[in-house]
């Protein structure tokens, strides 16, 4: 179908000079011919190409390196008469189209059908227009006497305004080449070629296969997203790093411009952090980097892939190292303050990261920056007991988190069960929230730098929510007690949470109540939600990885309406008072804020 076509092109090559100028000056020994470029025109629908075929009989805006390289039309299709081995391999003696821009980060589809009248090799780029002259996509395909289709898809590994398309004509004897069909066109955003998305998945069924905690598995995973951006950042340019923007240079010669692969930079960053983290459990990502490698687009080269590599390895070294001494390795164990009120083991285990909130945060200045006060103001354990409100709440607790409550409804025990994922086998709390971030990304057709800076951002404020919660759980005057184990001191035994294993047995976390961890990670993400996107209204439909809970979808209207359920579910569930999840919620929401405001600039 033939284009819509703009102005017949007219002028000077002024930008095709700035190309060349710099990289052929000193191989030069004439003026360039005249050429022609487009004044403003736009091309059919989608297609940033000007007259790719060739159907109006005209060879305009494309036009040609060496007078002695002759462009006609003839039959509809572009015909080049080459002038044979030029001084310089491939690029000496090009055909090219000016005048349209491309987008860091954008999926883009080259394609092209070529023929020859001999058989020969065409290598086709799409390049900057001045220095340094990289190449977004830079392929070499074979010509035979037959017209063939060729496809080539790429992500934009920089943006320019001024870009060029290039057919690369030299190093071969004297030929025809028929050109047809000449596109190249901004594809829609697919999640399923998403690094970023790509990688999380793989860390959300590491979660679930090694049992972590929600301490260590949050701090994973800000040194795993932090890395990708870092990755996507020094690759396209776009944004601020959280720790390093990696150098990248080019050799200066339009033999050597290819960039380093977007795709290939994300998934070397991934793949060396995820090693370096759960290599030493047993946990291998070969396949997984094998997966990675085959989902890449079709016009990454192999020069492309290892300049990706190299930014990818330089991005995970640098925030490896920067967590080495961080403090997550403390294990310290826990001395019992073995008063009422305090708290004890409950299921037989052992306090789990009792040293968590002193590790060093991701963004925050210390892991108290946003510490609440004590529960209900209380000065301490005995203040605390005496308090009416402790005992309104071990009352709401004992009527609404038991396991055979008659107050609580079906929907707040579906509630209880939806935001739980504390058994071995989810994905854990922070894993559910990176799910939802998923939700809303593909919903909001993200694309691979907007989610590299959205995931960013959610990891390192579920980090930091970790560190500031388990500081007021474990450092601060009061280690609250469990309600199962207030209830039984008011009561005796007998009255159990709600909460289960897969067996049905009753289960409450290893760590102090106050704050709660799920409200605290849950205000964290909302208060990061609402900023990157600009609102609150953002509708979507949830989902657990709980045992109890398969299948259930959640419809949320917002965000803060996602975490202020997330927090109260903990009251349903049994295991956490109502000044756990307020204060936890508060909390979270002052990280989240900090963090955006602080971290990942665009």
């Amino acid at each position: 179908m033939t284009p819509s076509l703009g102005p017949r092109h007219r002028g000077t090559p002024r930008r095709l000079r700035h190309l060349l100028s710099a990289v052929l000056a000193v191989v030069l020994a004439s003026t360039l011919p005249a050429l022609t470029r487009a004044e403003p025109a736009s091309a059919a629908a989608g297609n940033l190409i000007l007259n790719g075929t060739f159907d109006n009989g005209s060879t305009e805006p494309w036009w040609t390196r060496l007078a002695a390289t002759s462009t006609t039309v003839n039959a509809g299709q572009l015909r080049i008469r080459t002038a044979g081995p030029a001084s310089k391999p491939t690029w000496d003696d090009l055909v090219g189209h000016f005048e349209f821009g491309v987008t860091a980060g954008q999926p883009y589809r080259l394609q092209f059908d070529a023929s020859a009248d001999v058989s020969r090799t065409l290598r086709v780029s799409v390049s900057r227009v001045d220095t340094p002259f990289t190449s977004a996509v830079d392929q070499t395909v074979g010509l035979t006497g037959t017209m063939r289709r060729f496809t080539f898809d790429f992500a934009s590994p920089f943006g320019d305004p001024q870009a060029v398309l290039l057919f690369h004509l030299g190093a071969n004897a004297a030929s025809t080449v028929r050109l047809d069909n000449i596109s190249l066109t901004p594809l829609a955003i697919d999640p399923a070629t998403d690094p970023i998305l790509y990688w999380n998945g793989v860390l959300l069924d590491t979660y679930k296969a090694l049992d972590l905690p929600p301490t260590s598995s949050s701090r994973e995973a800000a040194i795993l997203h932090a890395a990708m951006h870092d990755a996507a950042v020094s690759v396209t340019g776009v944004g601020n790093p959280y720790r390093v923007r990696v150098p990248v240079s080019y050799p200066g010669t339009m033999d050597n411009v290819v960039a380093p692969s977007l795709h290939a930079a994300i998934d070397r960053a991934a793949y060396d952090v995820l090693t370096a983290l759960y290599g030493p459990q047993g946990r291998s990502f070969a396949g997984a980097l094998a997966t990675a490698v085959a989902r890449r687009p079709s016009g990454v080269n192999a020069a492309e892939a290892a300049r990706g590599d190299t930014v990818g390895a330089a991005a995970a070294s640098a925030n490896l190292q920067a967590r080495a001494n961080d403090g997550s390795a403390n294990n310290t164990p826990y001395q019992l303050d073995g008063v009422p009120g305090s708290w004890r083991p409950t299921n037989g285990k052992a306090a789990v990261s009792p040293n968590w909130g002193r590790v060093t945060p991701f963004a925050l200045t210390s892991g108290r920056q946003f510490r609440p006060g004590l529960p209900a103001d209380a000065d301490d354990y005995e203040d605390l007991l005496g308090r009416q409100e402790y005992l309104e709440q071990v009352e709401e607790l004992r009527d609404y988190g038991g396991q055979t409550s008659s107050l609580r409804t079906a929907d707040q025990t579906q509630i209880a069960f939806f935001w739980a994922n504390d058994l071995a086998g989810t994905y854990k709390p922070p894993g559910q929230l990176f799910t939802h971030t998923r939700i809303v990304a593909e919903q909001r057709r993200l694309g691979i730098l907007a989610n590299a800076r959205l995931f960013g951002l959610v990891s390192l404020a579920l980090a930091d929510a970790a560190i500031a919660a388990w500081d007021a759980k474990y450092e601060t005057g009061i280690d609250l007690w469990r309600p199962v184990t207030a209830i039984e001191a008011m009561d005796g035994p007998g009255w159990q949470p709600l909460s289960q294993d897969r067996n049905g047995v009753p289960y409450t976390p290893a760590f102090p109540a106050y704050i709660s961890g799920h409200a605290t990670f849950a205000g964290a993400w909302a208060a990061v939600m609402q900023r990157f996107f600009g609102t609150d209204a953002i509708g979507f439909d949830a989902t657990t990885d709980d045992p109890h809970a398969v299948g259930v979808v959640r419809h949320m209207t917002g965000f803060d309406h996602a975490a202020e359920e997330n927090a109260m579910s903990r009251i349903y569930l049994g295991v956490h008072y109502r000044f756990d999840a307020e204060a936890g919620m508060a909390t979270g929401r002052s990280v989240g804020a900090y963090v955006y405001a602080n971290r990942l600039r665009p």
